[in-house]
């Protein structure tokens, strides 16, 4: 689930199955697929649409997205470090 092949980067896809797992699909039965793809189908759209993050300062993803310039995130990408460093992108200081 990486672009670069670094397995930290697959914590953040982790954490999402995660919460979508144990908090929104927690104590469902199912007993058809189709009723699996429409429950992980609801699950993502609350996700992305109606649930706010604490990493995104309130946000949820969907708002995130639409914004410009940088975020103000309450997380460190250690992605975007390593990419910003090999751009000569990144300030010290």
């Amino acid at each position: 689930m990486t672009e670069s092949g670094n397995p930290k980067d697959n914590a953040v896809a982790e954490r999402v199955n995660n919460t979508i797992k144990n908090e929104l699909l927690k104590g469902m039965e199912f007993y058809r697929i189709f009723d699996v793809e429409a429950a992980v189908k609801a699950a993502v759209e609350f996700y992305n649409n109606e649930r706010p993050h604490w990493s995104l300062d309130g946000m949820t993803p969907s708002q995130a997205a639409g914004c410009e310039g940088e975020l103000k995130k309450k997380w460190i990408s250690y992605r975007e470090i390593a990419i910003k460093k090999q751009c000569g992108i990144l300030m010290t200081g």
